[in-house]
């Protein structure tokens, strides 16, 4: 008895249990990491949602904080207020009123602690909330700050000075956010005053206490270079920098918005995602802990190895049963024989296994080998066919008795001075002599070559020399390439009478023989006949007749044509090109093949 492993039955199981156990650790991991990501991008969604709420709040407070500024820029009350001072207590008091009633009506006033106007005159107004009120030389203090010039002449503003204390209270140290803007003159670009808001922190921490509310998350507020950690209710100075982070686009995690930005550290145990703000290099920045989804991940692993348990059992039961089955030597056998369907026959040996099914594949191998011998013998029966109807061609004409009668007639003409005669009977026996001396199809060019110029020497003599042959050959080692047998004289005669003869007058027919781009055999028969159109090149290319008016009857254009394709395949054979009343131009394409004139060559 054969071991377990190597029957039908054996190869089935194992096969199959290797599989299931296969497929469950692929299950298993994708379903994992699918996971994993479904809950990373999950929480990193979540964190772009709250982060682009507060960035929201932020950008509109931030807004509403700046059209103040840009109003105080504007105005005309402030700008003559600016420029020339006040003439009296009441413009000052009327400067007081506008400010006043524009910082009341601003949605976000909660979060200006003062917003002060100041003239070059040294004269200022201001309106602060209690709180923040205080009594220091405006001008001493503020046009001293070493960051007034930098935030004056900032286009566009950037809060580059990030958090700083307040200039005003000396004695209680609070922080705000500088917002210094100049007022031009109403004149000209100069500028005639400024305009200091004190934002104060609180327009931040509010957004942010208000929609963020995990505990052992961190946020960043970034400010143009400088990011806070928030914590407790306070901005502490780090050197985070969101600014440097990269990109979301090479990474396998979506994000809601295109510019959000990630960072990941500690072995993607961390990540960082964050929102850019409405202003210049500002960011909001939340720290996310993935470790604490590992918790969430438990219960889900314990699933997937419950599902693998049982992907591996249905694998066995599965393949209990197809050990019944036979369907891997059955789908073997079927591509073999589909094999042979598309004209494959070469043996198989995959398929003569050590069982019945082996027997089987024996018996198709040998219906194969049969097969193959039977289309190769009919092959070869074609080819002799073809043979054997060259041999009856040439038959036709009993080539010995006519070649042993023109040489009696030839020495006749030279005795009686008859020059052309012995000519002309010269060439025909030599056509003669060509034609017994056997069977051979595959000669060389000049073998050919010199067939058809005894053939022209008989045209020559019998239109009186109103046909001339002119042959160009652009490389000598041409004349050794293999051409097939009596593949130029049915052009040339096709030219003569087809061509030539119907236009009653004197005639030419150039050769140009030449080794094209391809590297092929190129020969080119153009004649200054009567020409051809379209439909009649169509039919000289595909017409079975044959030519009753010419020396070697049945071996028409079409027969060429044929005969070379059928040889050299169907890259080969003749094309024609013609211009009614003007030329036709015959052009035989061939594969040089180096002959010795005895057979051809195998390509």
């Amino acid at each position: 008895m054969k071991p377990l492993i190597k029957t039908i039955k054996g190869k089935i199981i194992i096969s199959t249990l290797l599989f299931s156990f296969a497929l469950s650790s692929f299950i298993a991991g994708i379903s994992y990491k699918v996971y994993d990501d479904y809950l990373r991008n999950n929480l990193i969604h979540s964190a772009e949602l709250s982060l682009q709420v507060i960035a929201d709040t932020i950008n509109n407070d931030l807004k509403n904080i700046f059209s103040l500024a840009d109003w105080c820029q504007a105005n005309t009350t402030i700008g003559e207020f600016a420029m020339y001072g006040s003439k009296n207590a009441k413009q000052k008091i009327t400067v007081y009123e506008y400010l006043n009633q524009q910082y009341n009506t601003n949605d976000s006033s909660e979060y200006i602690q003062r917003v002060l106007v100041a003239s070059n005159k040294k004269e200022f107004v201001q309106v602060v909330t209690i709180r923040y009120s205080s009594v220091v030389d405006v001008f001493d203090v503020v046009e001293n700050l070493d960051y007034f010039e930098a935030a004056l002449n900032s286009n566009p503003y950037s809060f580059s000075t990030g958090f700083v204390y307040d200039p005003f209270k000396i004695k209680n140290r609070l922080t705000i956010l500088p917002l210094i803007r100049p007022i031009y003159s109403l004149y000209d670009s100069s500028i005639a005053g400024w305009v200091f808001v004190c934002i104060s922190p609180e327009l931040f921490s509010n957004a942010i206490e208000l929609y963020h509310h995990s505990d052992t998350e961190s946020i960043y507020l970034t400010l143009s270079g400088n990011t806070y950690l928030y914590k407790d209710g306070s901005f502490i100075l780090t050197d985070f920098r969101p600014e440097f982070f990269e990109s979301n686009s090479n990474r396998n995690i979506t994000t809601l918005f295109n510019n959000t930005l990630l960072n990941v550290r500690h072995k993607q145990k961390v990540f960082y995602v964050t929102r850019p703000l409405n202003y210049a290099d500002c960011y909001i920045t939340r720290e996310i802990d993935v470790r604490e989804l590992f918790s969430q991940t438990k219960f889900f692993i314990g699933i997937i190895i419950l599902i693998s348990l049982f992907i591996v059992l249905a694998g066995f039961f599965m393949s209990l049963i197809l050990n019944k089955m036979v369907n891997t030597p059955v789908s073997k056998l079927k591509k073999t024989m589909a094999k042979i369907g598309r004209g494959d026959f070469s043996k198989d040996k995959t398929i003569e296994w050590e069982n019945e099914f082996g027997e089987i594949g024996r018996g198709i191998n040998k219906l194969a080998e049969s097969i193959n011998n039977l289309m190769n013998t009919r092959l070869e029966m074609e080819k002799q066919k073809r043979d054997y109807e060259y041999q009856m061609l040439q038959s036709q004409i009993n080539p010995h008795f006519l070649y042993n009668t023109l040489m009696s007639i030839k020495w006749m003409a030279t005795v009686q001075n008859a020059p052309g005669i012995a000519e002309m009977v010269t060439a025909l026996s030599r056509l003669l002599k060509n034609i017994s001396k056997g069977t051979k199809q595959f000669v060389p060019l000049s073998e050919e070559l010199n067939l058809l110029m005894d053939y022209y020497t008989i045209m020559k003599y019998r239109y009186g020399g109103a046909i001339t042959i002119d042959i160009k050959n652009d490389d000598e080692k041409l004349l050794n390439c293999g051409i097939l047998r009596f593949t130029l004289q049915p052009i040339v005669e096709n030219a003569i009478f087809h061509g030539i003869e119907p236009k009653g007058a004197a005639g030419n027919i150039s050769i140009h023989i030449f080794r094209n781009d391809s590297g092929d055999l190129q020969i080119d028969i153009t004649d200054d006949g009567i020409g051809m159109d379209d439909e009649m090149i169509k039919t000289v290319l595909t017409d079975k007749s044959e030519i009753k008016s010419g020396f070697f009857r049945k071996i028409g254009i079409s027969n060429v044509h044929n005969r070379i394709r059928l040889e050299f395949g169907e890259k080969y054979g003749l094309s024609i090109k013609s211009r009614k009343g003007s030329f036709t131009t015959v052009t035989i394409l061939l594969p040089c093949i180096p002959c010795a004139g005895e057979t051809k060559p195998d390509i």
